[in-house]
């Protein structure tokens, strides 16, 4: 499971994507003292999702479990 947050922070929105509640909230704690609002929390199972990679778009384990398990 991972945890993916939205902030609204300098006219940018700012993706927070963690796999420890404990870290997760640092970061958004960090952001909202920067001025940053929280537009979006979500939590979510293990899936795999998609990143573009030197302009080719792939599938990429998105928690460190799948990662290690992909590669043996």
């Amino acid at each position: 499971m991972f945890f993916v947050s939205y902030v609204w922070l300098h006219n940018q929105i700012h993706a927070v994507i963690s796999e420890c509640v404990k870290t997760h909230n640092q970061a958004l704690n960090k952001l909202k003292r920067q001025g940053g609002a929280i537009i979006q929390n979500e939590h979510k199972d293990n899936t795999l999702g998609s990143v573009i990679v030197n302009g080719k778009k792939s599938v990429w384990p998105l928690t460190k479990s799948e990662g290690l398990k992909a590669n043996g």
